[in-house]
C-alpha cells in the first residue's frame, strides 16, 4: 500500500513540475512575467475595482517581496487620461464608500468570463490622484503600467478615468512574476523522483515478501 501511495505522490509531484515547466516556458514574456491575454473591461460607472486579494502569513516568499504583480491597461479613448492603482482594501472601500463602481468578481480567463457587482450610487468627491493611500499608482494617456511587490494583507486594484468621470473602458493584461520560480520546479522534480524511487523500492520489497516458497513434494505409491 505504501509503495502505491509513493508512486501516486511521485506522479503528482512530477506532473506539477511538468506543468510548471510548460507554464514558465509558454506563458512568460521577455521580462519573466507569467501573463494573461489582454481582455476588455468596462463599466458605465466611475471605476472598476477588484475583489480583495488576501495575502496570508503562510506565503513567506510573497511577504519577502519575491512575487510581483503587474497590471497594464490602455483606455479605449487614447486622449483620456487613465488612473491605475493598488491600495489596501480598507482604504479603497473608504474612498468608494458611496461611489458607484463595479467590482470584478469570478474572473475566468480561459474562456474569458467575468461577473461584475455594482456598488454605490454617488460620484467621487475627490480625484484618485489626490489620495495618499495608494501603494503604487500611475496615470496618464496611452498605456499605463504598474508593477507591485506583493505584500501581506488585503489589497485591491482600481482603474478609473483620471478626471473621475463615468464610463471606464480599458483593455488590460494581468501578469505575475515569482523570483526563483525554477527553484520550485526543481524542488517538485526532486521530490517526485525520490517518491518514485521509494515507491518502486517498497513495491519490490512487498512483492518479495509475498512470493510463495517453492517446495518439492514426493508422492508415495
Amino acid at each position: 500500500m505504501f509503495g502505491s501511495l509513493g508512486l501516486l505522490a511521485a506522479l503528482a509531484l512530477i506532473g506539477s513540475a511538468i506543468a510548471g515547466i510548460v507554464g514558465l516556458e509558454t506563458n512568460r514574456d521577455a521580462t519573466g512575467y507569467l501573463t494573461t491575454h489582454t481582455h476588455h473591461y468596462q463599466t458605465s460607472t466611475y471605476a472598476l475595482s477588484t475583489e480583495s486579494l488576501n495575502v496570508g502569513g503562510v506565503t513567506g516568499a510573497l511577504e519577502a517581496g519575491l512575487a510581483r504583480l503587474r497590471i497594464t491597461a490602455t483606455s479605449n479613448d487614447l486622449t483620456k487620461p487613465l488612473f491605475v492603482g493598488i491600495a489596501r482594501t480598507e482604504d479603497v472601500n473608504r474612498y468608494f464608500a458611496r461611489v458607484q463602481h463595479d467590482e470584478l468578481r469570478d474572473i475566468n480567463f480561459d474562456p474569458f468570463r467575468i461577473h461584475y457587482r455594482r456598488l454605490g450610487t454617488a460620484a467621487p468627491q475627490a480625484l484618485p490622484s489626490t489620495q495618499s493611500f495608494w501603494q503604487t499608482r500611475t496615470s496618464g494617456t496611452g498605456t499605463q503600467t504598474i508593477s507591485w511587490p506583493v505584500k501581506k494583507g488585503h489589497w485591491s486594484a482600481v482603474v478609473m478615468n483620471a478626471d473621475g468621470s463615468r464610463h471606464v473602458s480599458v483593455h488590460a493584461q494581468l501578469a505575475a512574476r515569482l523570483t526563483g520560480a525554477w527553484w520550485f520546479v526543481a524542488a517538485f522534480t526532486t521530490l517526485g523522483a525520490l517518491s518514485l524511487l521509494g515507491g518502486i523500492a517498497l513495491l519490490r520489497s512487498g512483492a518479495r515478501r509475498q512470493a510463495p516458497e517453492t517446495s518439492s513434494v514426493t508422492e508415495e505409491i
